[in-house]
């Protein structure tokens, strides 16, 4: 039995104090510090580099950072995109960029901020701040401003992102998702929670900053997305259809799904194990369950895991 597996389910929820990855957790994100112990009793000091193709809020490209790999991931929504890539990204010198500039309290002061950034930042400093802009622009339409001392404290007691990594505005389960995101084609961990239902918390911000964020992501050529979301084919489906994407790029890497019941109670674990086998015929190796606790209303949290190779 590994020893992450919690007594207490709550080692599985984001924790609000976590610096970098506290300036916004979605409410299904999983607990960066969880999620570091999971990596590296599974794969060890080899592990190349995270890759998660359902990002959301962060937490996978929070816990790339504190393990110094590079964080590769792709997030359809365009505002959790650049949340996803802030934490990954952002040091202290593009905080106290922004902190020169008027502050981000409402989406007009983020269009002016935006507009200004080129005339004081390179090309690499804009994209970056750009995207951490966004972060400050959502956390004040929530009601909870984020500060710039909270920002420069959590990045001072950071280290450095890793050199390489990149993240895609895109759906995953599409080949053209994978082909600008240069992922290491050996001993990566894909570590990622796709959605486990249509009663799945969805982010739900402004329309205006969504459009805002998908405009900053597209001036840096990350954005691959479309307007329209994807089909609903169920966990085991879309989970799937993301593994065929990511086998035609990865040779070798270890893979974590984490899976809860769906709305209907209907536990896809077995089904998604299943399905992947059949659709990688001879690539998925030593696959097994870890089972972890109630985790929400839903169910029990699990862990699919397998080698593949």
């Amino acid at each position: 039995m590994s020893l992450y597996l919690p007594l207490n389910p709550e080692r599985y929820h984001p924790d609000p104090r976590e610096p970098v990855d506290r300036w916004f957790q979605t409410a299904s994100a999983s607990n960066v510090r969880t999620t570091m112990e999971i990596v590296a009793d599974l794969v060890g000091p080899a592990c190349s580099a995270v890759v998660d193709p359902f990002a959301g809020g962060g937490s996978s490209a929070t816990a790339a950072r504190l393990m110094d790999l590079p964080f590769f991931g792709i997030e359809i929504d365009p505002v959790l995109a650049c949340v996803s890539l802030a934490k990954s990204r952002a040091t202290v010198g593009h905080a106290r960029i922004l902190q020169r500039l008027p502050p981000i309290r409402d989406l007009e002061s983020l269009l002016s901020v935006l507009a200004l950034l080129p005339t004081c930042a390179s090309a690499d400093e804009v994209a970056v701040a750009s995207c951490l802009a966004v972060v400050l622009a959502l956390r004040a339409s929530r009601g909870t401003p984020l500060g710039y001392q909270e920002i420069t404290g959590d990045l001072a007691c950071h280290r450095r992102p890793a050199a390489t990594g990149r993240l895609v505005c895109a759906d995953a389960t599409v080949p053209a998702s994978w082909r600008d995101l240069p992922v290491p084609q050996e001993d990566a961990v894909l570590y990622t929670s796709p959605q486990f239902g249509r009663r799945s918390p969805l982010l739900g911000a402004p329309p205006r900053l969504t459009a805002t964020a998908r405009g900053v992501l597209a001036s840096v050529g990350g954005d691959h997305g479309r307007s329209t979301t994807p089909e609903d084919s169920g966990f085991a489906g879309t989970t799937v259809a993301m593994l065929r994407q990511a086998a035609a790029v990865m040779r070798r890497a270890t893979v974590v799904i984490e899976h809860e019941p769906d709305d209907d109670g209907h536990n896809a674990t077995e089904e998604t194990l299943e399905r992947t086998a059949a659709a990688l015929p001879g690539r998925v190796h030593n696959a097994r369950f870890i089972f972890c606790g109630q985790f929400t209303w839903r169910g029990p949290l699990s862990l699919i895991v397998f080698d593949l190779r």
